[in-house]
């Protein structure tokens, strides 16, 4: 039915998009003892009402998949609208990003060293994969995601060396990684000794690698910290000590490295400290910016051979003299086996699940994944694609993807209107990357790929049923008087029709309209006119009051027999929420038409019930 006949607020398999509704939707209600302080809410959100909401519609200024309307605007209604009462409603109006959901939601997975070991085997050390090794991917797909269906996706992050191969290693005497720590500041490790003056210990996190950091950069005053590790126990000879250090805005060699036999774990000023920071290579660079992540050396420890030593890490600074180094510091690795430094480089792959196995994703006319060698072709210098291999939030992927896909193999011919999604590599923000997909149309008029950004205009209602905002399904039928409105008409025929079926004696000849109810599918109202009941011939003996009682008795009864053909498939919401069926229409009782509203609500599958008292005069 068009809009015109019928609004419907929403349906329960789609959200009603851009609809030119009418503002007042619900008349009537100031009468019959109801609330009279109802809000009608009808607004278009902001971006300083997306802000508002927080968290991921702060950042893209729309609802998605990942972030639903229900779960932002009942919260935010009743932060507006503190006043509401009881029945008052909201139609708010949003934006919603949608995505083809094939390529929705891939899975980003950033190999571990524990992650490799699924290929190596146990015992053997290789964070990356090989020439040879690089083929058995599939058994970390298969042990990651073990209940995986077809038609799964994981994009994969992983280090490559054509020929290197992984160590068998014994199992290091003590380890300590720190990714079992929560990023940001730091004030305590179980069983460590920390102790921090002028700035604080962090954790950190960078490409989802967790590490420890100091520094004297905005410290205040001087600044001095100490970082020591629990006792180890240095069992016979060949044992070795390693750690990997990273080096940003170098200013001054500001980091000792030291070991202690006599540290009560407490007072750092009362142990014999060895200074073994020569024995490392602790970078002087960059002083703009941060380096790379790095082992500084290995150290032998034959001479604490038996021994039980603690191993720490002293940092001194003073941002007034200009020493402000910052350093990372992780790994620390001590035992008879240190993995030799193998020097590897990125790669990243997609990987689809297919007749029950995982498989290289091949680029079609329908998705194209953007490769790592892509990037590179896109420029390397700052803020192009090849400095990162990824797109940001500042490097465009819109920029970028309508050249790559003028050039894609499988697309060399397309005809406008066609459409290809674009699975690539997205650079997040504080170290993390994920797989983003975005969906570009060919315009044949230019003869260009654009950008699809997906976004629809929706509106949804809410009603407050006097403690919370919920989602409220409910439907407004407007039935106009006026002749030749097939749609209304039929809502009319189909209570004559009904009447026709049980007490056809009150149906007139023509078929069309009927005096049980007084409805008329030719003049589109109820004909509420005791002299043309009476004309029927049906009731002799009952006094015009009596009928004119009769008539408003059973106009409540007469609608659901319309609902339930016309509206079989309504249904109770799911949130519990009451569906009503509002309906505004015209009485006709010989001088003059009045408008009047009812109201029913939804009980069951097609099953209708009238709102007692909800049958009044509509507001003028």
């Amino acid at each position: 039915m068009n809009k015109k006949f019928i609004y419907s607020l929403c349906a329960a398999a789609f959200l009603m998009t851009g609809c030119d509704y009418n503002e007042d939707n619900f008349p009537g209600y100031d009468e019959g003892g109801r609330p009279t302080d109802v809000a009608k809410i009808v607004y278009t959100l902001t971006d300083a009402d997306y802000d508002a909401m927080g968290k991921d519609v702060k950042k893209n200024k729309y609802f998605s998949a990942d972030a639903m309307p229900d779960d932002y605007i009942p919260d935010w209604l009743a932060k507006t609208y503190l006043g509401a009462d009881l029945n008052s409603s909201a139609k708010i109006t949003y934006r919603f990003k949608t995505v083809y959901p094939k390529y929705n939601d891939i899975p980003y997975l950033q190999l571990t060293e524990e992650d490799y070991t699924i290929i190596h085997g146990e015992g053997y050390y290789g964070a990356y994969l090989n020439e040879d090794t690089e083929s058995k991917m599939y058994k970390i797909l298969n042990e990651k995601y073990a209940d995986a269906e077809d038609g799964a996706f994981s994009f994969i992050e992983y280090q490559y060396n054509k020929d290197a191969k992984p160590e068998k290693v014994e199992t290091p005497i003590a380890k300590y990684d720190f990714e079992d720590l929560t990023k940001g500041d730091l004030e305590k490790i179980s069983g460590w000794y920390i102790s921090a003056k002028g700035n604080k210990w962090t954790v950190g996190e960078y490409s989802k690698n967790k590490y420890l950091q100091f520094t004297a950069n905005k410290a205040d005053g001087p600044a001095e910290a100490w970082l020591v590790t629990p006792a180890i126990k240095v069992e016979g000879a060949d044992k070795k000590f390693a750690w990997d250090v990273k080096v940003g805005y170098w200013k001054h060699d500001g980091l000792q490295v030291l070991i202690s036999t006599d540290f009560d774990g407490k007072d750092v000023t009362k142990a014999t400290w060895d200074d073994v920071t020569s024995k490392f290579t602790i970078p002087q660079e960059p002083a703009k910016n941060w380096g790379d992540f790095g082992q500084a050396g290995i150290m032998n420890l034959d001479d604490y051979a038996d021994k039980t030593i603690h191993i720490a890490f002293h940092y001194t600074g003073d941002p007034e003299e200009g020493k402000t180094t910052s350093y990372q510091i992780d790994n620390i690795v001590v035992g008879k086996d240190i993995p030799t430094v193998v020097n590897t480089e990125l790669r990243f792959a997609l990987y689809e699940r297919k007749k029950n196995k995982w498989e290289l994703f091949k680029n079609s006319a329908e998705a194209q994944f953007i490769a790592l060698d892509d990037y590179t072709s896109m420029g390397t210098d700052d803020g192009q694609p090849g400095k990162d291999y990824s797109f940001s939030s500042s490097v465009k992927a819109e920029n970028y993807i309508p050249r790559y896909l003028t050039n894609a193999d499988e697309l060399l011919y397309p005809i406008g209107g066609d459409t290809c999604t674009v699975i690539y590599r997205y650079y997040a923000g504080s170290g993390k990357y994920q797989a983003n997909a975005d969906q570009y149309i060919y315009n044949d008029a230019v003869n260009v790929w654009q950008y699809c950004d997906n976004i629809v205009i929706e509106t949804r209602p809410y009603a407050y049923n006097g403690t919370e905002w919920l989602y409220s399904p409910s439907i407004l039928i407007n039935l106009p008087v006026e002749k030749n409105n097939a749609e209304v008409s039929a809502f009319y025929q189909a209570i004559t029709d009904w009447v026709k079926e049980n007490h056809s004696e009150y149906v007139t000849s023509y078929g069309n309209n009927d005096y049980y109810y007084g409805g008329s599918a030719y003049q589109n109202n109820f004909d509420f006119r005791v002299s043309a009941w009476q004309g029927q011939g049906t009731y002799d003996g009952m006094s015009s009051d009596e009928i004119t009682a009769l008539m408003w008795e059973r106009l409540p009864e007469a609608f659901p027999h319309a609902l339930e053909v016309l509206y079989a498939d309504a249904a109770p919401a799911d949130n519990g929420v009451d569906v009503i069926y509002t309906i505004n229409f015209g009485i006709y009782d010989g001088s003059s038409t009045t408008t009047y509203t009812i109201q029913y609500k939804v009980i069951g599958k097609g099953k209708f019930e009238y709102v007692e008292d909800s049958l009044q005069k509509a507001a003028v």
